[in-house]
């Protein structure tokens, strides 16, 4: 298996985890890719970088939950910081 087949399984075993620790029930996550020569585009003030146009490959943009209903969580409760360290076991597998 090559390096985007792991790269695609840590995804989807880190989302297998993300969805079984989840506190609120989603019903699905759009996986958002994104290309940076469209982005680059569409943005009058983005300027390609001196070694010529933006890599053909996707960066991934977000992991987002969403409902069947077509809305998505939002607000999410500003008294419940973002604490680095409950995944810091988790950066060095994503590497």
């Amino acid at each position: 298996m090559g390096a985007k087949g792991w790269f695609i399984l840590k995804l989807l075993m880190f989302q297998g985890l993300f969805i079984s620790h989840s506190q609120e029930d989603f019903d699905f996550f759009y996986l958002v890719l994104q290309w940076p020569g469209a982005y680059c585009d569409t943005k009058q003030s983005c300027c390609y970088p001196t070694s010529g146009k933006p890599a053909a490959d996707f960066g991934i943009h977000g992991l987002w939950p969403n409902y069947k209903d077509g809305s998505y969580p939002s607000n999410c409760d500003p008294d419940s910081e973002f604490d680095k360290s409950q995944i810091s076991d988790l950066v060095s597998s994503l590497k």
